[in-house]
Formats: C-alpha cells, structure tokens, sequence
C-alpha cells in the first residue's frame, strides 16, 4: 500500500494537481460551555466528547499527557463519526465534539455552540499496486473520474498519459470509499469538486456523498486494510 509523499502547507484551493500532494484543511473543534454537562463525583471530572475519528490518537494522547498532571480530570473522546459528534451536541449529550466539516450561518445562529479550529490534518490517496515499484501519478481530475467509476482500470488512458515508461497492469480499479458522515468525505470532496467541475455537479462537497462506485470502509482503519488487503485498490485516509 502506498501513500504520497512530501508535505504541503498550501491550502486545498492551491493543492497541485498530482499525487505527490496532501488535502490539508483545519479540524474543528465544537465545544458548548455548560458546566451541567460534565460528570463530576468527588471532585473528578470527566469531559466526554465525540466526533471524527481523524483526531482521536490526539485526542487520546492529550488526554493522557493531562492526566498526569492532573489524575481529577479525564478525558473522553469517542470517535463516532463527524455528523454524529454535532448531532451528539445538539441534544446536549456530551461536552465537545470534533469534526471537518464547518458549521453553516444556521447552525451557528440557532444551535448554541462555538466552533474554533484546533487541529491541522491532511486526507491522502492511498493505493495497492504490488508490481507497480515507483510512485504513480494522478492528476486532481484523474482522481476524480477514478472515484466517479469513469477511470476503470489502472492502464487506462488517462493514468497512463500521466505516467509515460511505467509499466502499468491491466488491474480493475476497485474503490474503497467512506460511508455517509464522515469528515474525510467533506475534506476528500472538497478537495475534487475544486479541480473537477464534472465532480463537483455530480457529487459536490458533502460528509455524506452518494458515491457512484465503490465500497464502504466505515472507519479510518478499515479503509487502510481494505486497501492493504486488494489488489487494485484505492481509497483517502488520513496522513500519520
């Protein structure tokens, strides 16, 4: 399995367009300031939050550092989804959630909640070619029509054009992609809705897209092997 490489600091709209590139975009961090939500017995605190499971190994790694510090304060955070950490908010249940996809005017007027960014992450392409020994090269729209199933094999025209000497195998293209909710979907779309107006008009940006094509990996993890697992396959997790 194989990732880009190399770190980029520009923002999506500036990402170029070959798979030498990470999506950055800024993790959110919602917090609701209501003393009444947190748990509290004999003077320990226990802060519950939910949301992306992108920052959960920050997430769980702060809350370790802290907890030495200070053993009354602990932290929780389980990684449920984006939509699912703001819908947890909403109804008061828990005491922060974490995601990527930004509030809209509505939800900042009529939900009560305050959104501050805390977290710098990338969504990278990954994919599985075992005879493939150099790195190959996707342009942002290439990408795009993969993940739309026009793309359908790995020698097709397109990547071929953008790979001139490499010997590409004649190997289905098998997608694996994230379920409805997700906040790697709204970075992932963002990202190809800039860099393919055919993308952005039949998928748009969005946590939840109706992917043409392809196979759900509910987490993060289970993308990574199931791409790790098929030949052939690609998918966008996060860089760590």
């Amino acid at each position: 399995m194989k990732s880009t490489e190399g770190v980029s600091q520009r923002t999506i709209a500036r990402l170029p367009c070959s798979f030498s590139f990470h999506i950055i975009c800024l993790l959110s961090f919602f917090a609701i300031g209501v003393p009444g939500n947190f748990a509290e017995a004999q003077n320990a605190l226990v802060l519950v939050g939910s949301g992306s499971s992108v920052p959960a190994p920050l997430y769980n790694r702060w809350a370790q550092e802290y907890g030495k510090r200070n053993p009354n304060i602990t932290l929780r955070y389980l990684p449920t989804g984006t939509s699912e950490g703001i819908k947890a908010m909403s109804h008061a249940a828990g005491d922060f959630a974490a995601g990527e996809v930004k509030f809209t005017e509505e939800e900042r007027k009529g939900s009560g909640l305050v959104e501050l960014p805390v977290v710098l992450i990338g969504i990278v392409p990954i994919y599985n070619l075992p005879d493939v020994h150099q790195e190959i090269r996707l342009s942002g729209e290439v990408l795009a029509d993969i993940f739309l199933g026009d793309v359908k094999t790995w020698n097709a025209a397109p990547i071929a054009k953008l790979n001139p000497g490499t010997d590409l195998p004649n190997l289905p293209i098998q997608v694996i992609n994230r379920p409805a909710g997700k906040g790697s979907n709204y970075v992932f779309t963002d990202f190809l809705s800039k860099v393919s107006p055919k993308f952005r008009a039949q998928v748009g940006v969005t946590p939840s897209p109706k992917w043409p094509v392809g196979e759900p990996a509910e987490r993060s993890s289970d993308m990574a092997d199931k791409v790790k697992s098929r030949p052939g396959a690609p998918g966008y997790v996060e860089y760590q």
